[in-house]
């Protein structure tokens, strides 16, 4: 034992220098860079905050073993190190002061903004930012210089291996543990960026028609809502006032998908594609189909767009993004509300056909982000991102209260359309459902029933039942049915009557069925 103490000692002597240097990079790392995906995550009590202070310590643990190899030769240091440690400073400062979430969406921004939108974001804080990096990498570089040459030792060596495995280890026990953080995000970003679209749309149609005019249909794509927390289908709870009071509301309580997270479910909901595909192909855009029957389409959404279905959105005439820089993973969130300014700008001064399309955050994890304090019905809500420091009952009562302020938004987009003059109709769907701790489960991506079980809803006005009483008499009849999110696209081709474009009335909600 004393000569192990006696070894240790020796070899601290020795490379004294070389080890505190290591220190001090990685305690400068933390500074610049790792904490930032840290300090905007609500916690609550000590015991939440050394948890996480574990998680930063794991973080940058997994990050040292990079940072010793990037430090082997004077010129890694120099063309590695230091131009990484810069931008991913960078990257951190808008992490810091906006909690900006660093996705591919964040990546395509930088990647592709123009030089005069790059001046409107440099400021005095940029600037000061850019010289307190530039300081602190002088520093460090002197302080390397003083060091060099640095050999390579079976101590550090070992080390460094364990720590950069242990980022693997602990991905492949927790998904998104480490690299939803800074700098892994940074490089998943850039990785997600680069990734081509996983089918090929088919835009060639032929002669396509629409047998239905003067039609204005709003299309709303929730995120996270079950269908047995709904007011609407016998849930215990008064969690849609508004909508229980409206006429012409028809609730859907067996929807059901297999794809329990947002990139699998949404591409099958607004294509042709089906639940049952477990690969997509070639698959047609539900936007397309209504362009080509001259509809104006329009998308707006709280969500950046995936990868997964980037392209299918796009196939929209217009595309607004609001609050596009920060994720669903993101703290500070816009609110859905404010989807409604551009949807009821352009819809009042649209003329003709239309397809209005809103993508909330809906109910999404962190669930007191996602509702105002007016819509805070159900008390005691949740306090900690740390969900092993709540009750379920502060879960629940947080999750209903977002359904409250889904009911206030569907209730909002509502009375826009009651003032149009054309027949119109809304259609809610979510892409999936959530689990509230059956089985000890949270949230969504998961094989749980509750996760397989999406909300979805329709609204229609006295015009459009004045108009189209044979597909109110289907609405009606098709609500009790078990029913894929498949219905979606044949239900909205069906609505409008298409003609020219084969699709599947069988699993159209307007259509009767024996």
């Amino acid at each position: 034992m004393e000569s192990l103490k006696n070894k240790i000692s020796t070899f601290y002597k020795t490379h004294k220098k070389q080890i505190l240097f290591y220190v001090l990079l990685n305690v400068v790392f933390v500074a610049f860079i790792t904490l930032s995906s840290y300090v905007h995550i609500p916690l609550s009590g000590y015991k939440d905050r050394l948890l996480y202070g574990i998680h930063i310590v794991l973080l940058q643990f997994s990050l040292s073993g990079y940072i010793y190899l990037a430090t082997l030769h004077k010129w890694l240091f120099r063309l590695l190190f230091i131009p990484c440690f810069f931008i991913l400073s960078l990257f951190a400062y808008w992490t810091y002061t906006q909690d900006i979430s660093i996705t591919h969406a964040l990546v395509e921004i930088v990647l592709e903004t123009k030089p005069s939108m790059v001046k409107e974001m440099l400021s005095i804080p940029v600037f000061a930012c850019i010289g307190i990096c530039v300081f602190v990498i002088v520093l460090l570089h002197r302080f390397y210089t003083k060091i060099q040459p640095i050999k390579i030792n079976a101590p550090f060596v070992v080390i460094s291996v364990v720590s950069i495995v242990s980022f693997f280890i602990i991905e492949n026990k927790r998904g998104n543990t480490l690299k939803s953080r800074l700098p892994y995000n940074v490089i998943y970003g850039v990785k997600d960026y680069l990734k081509k679209e996983p089918y090929h749309l088919n835009r060639n149609f032929g002669a396509i028609t629409s047998e239905v005019d003067s039609l204005k249909i709003v299309l709303v794509l929730g995120e996270t809502v079950r269908a047995d927390h709904l007011q609407l289908n016998g849930y215990h709870r008064a969690t849609n006032p508004l909508l229980a009071q409206r006429k012409n509301t028809v609730s859907y309580a067996n929807v059901y998908t297999p794809h329990t997270y947002t990139s699998s479910s949404l591409p099958r909901i607004i294509t042709d594609a089906s639940v049952e595909d477990k690969t997509l192909d070639t698959i047609v855009s539900v936007f397309d189909v209504f362009k080509q029957c001259k509809y104006n389409t329009l998308w707006v959404g709280n969500q950046e767009l995936e990868s997964s279905y980037s392209t299918i959105v796009k196939t929209n005439e217009n595309v607004i993004l609001i609050d596009s820089l920060r994720s669903v993973l993101s703290f500070n969130k816009a609110l859905d509300e404010e989807l409604l300014v551009p949807f009821k700008t352009k819809f009042s001064t649209l003329k003709g056909n239309g397809l209005f399309t809103l993508h909330m955050i809906g109910s999404h994890w962190w669930y007191e982000n996602r509702y105002t304090d007016k819509h805070r019905k159900f008390k005691p809500t949740i306090n900690s991102k740390h969900i092993p420091s709540v009750t379920k009952a502060q879960m629940i009562n947080s999750y209903d209260n977002t359904i409250v302020y889904l009911d206030f938004f569907l209730d909002e987009i509502i009375k826009t359309l009651e003032k149009e003059k054309a027949p119109s109709c809304l259609i809610y769907l979510s892409d999936h459902g959530e689990s509230l701790g059956e089985d000890g489960k949270w949230m969504h991506g998961q094989n749980t029933q509750s996760t397989k079980n999406p909300a979805m809803i329709v609204w229609y006005s006295e015009k459009f039942k004045e108009k189209y009483p044979d597909k109110i008499k289907a609405l009606q009849s098709n609500r009790n049915k078990h029913l894929p999110t498949d219905v979606l696209f044949h239900s909205m081709l069906d609505l409008i009557e298409i003609k020219g474009f084969k699709y599947q009335t069988s699993q159209s909600i307007f259509a009767l069925h024996p």
